[in-house]
């Protein structure tokens, strides 16, 4: 069983490369549109945040892929940063929402203790993120941009699988 660990903890992004950051012009549009999955209330900045504690929490096997998924949801909160810059806005933890500015906060993340309801929230907030991605593809007419929001939901959709499988491993011990 520790070598399935092992292999899981390993493999938490495909092993395809991502779309070169460029974009067709700066849109600020777009990048307000991004910065929803960058850091809003279901975001990479979530995602990292929530992963690491979980990880910290869990302290086990368990933990240390969490923490994996964690480095992973950076790499996509770096990437999106980087979109946000090459369309001319400011990549600041914030979304625009109703003309006005929204803060990140750590009020975002789910602080539960139980590993299963770690990996339930986990879950949910994979599949969230992937609509997201989704809805904000179908938004933006820049075919690199949306080929980036694409290879994101792969590892996104990989996540989901990791974490299913991590669940069903707890739900039968």
């Amino acid at each position: 069983m520790k070598s399935d660990f092992r292999d899981l903890h390993e493999n938490c992004s495909l092993g395809l490369p991502y779309p070169k950051i460029e974009i067709a012009e700066k849109n600020p549009t777009y990048a307000n549109l991004i910065k929803k999955s960058y850091a809003g209330t279901i975001s990479e900045l979530t995602a990292v945040s929530q992963y690491t504690y979980q990880g910290l929490v869990a302290k086990n096997a368990i933990g240390n892929i969490l923490k994996k998924i964690a480095e992973v949801e950076m790499h996509h909160l770096e990437i999106l940063g980087e979109l946000i810059v090459a369309l001319g806005e400011n990549p600041d933890f914030s979304i625009n929402k109703k003309d006005k500015k929204l803060n990140w906060t750590s009020k975002f993340i789910c602080t539960c203790n139980s590993i299963k309801e770690m990996l339930l929230e986990d879950i949910k907030n994979e599949e969230e993120a992937i609509r997201q991605y989704r809805k904000t593809a179908n938004l933006i007419d820049d075919e690199n941009i949306i080929a980036i929001l694409n290879r994101i939901i792969l590892d996104e959709e990989l996540h989901i699988k990791i974490l299913t499988n991590l669940y069903e491993r707890e739900m039968s011990k």
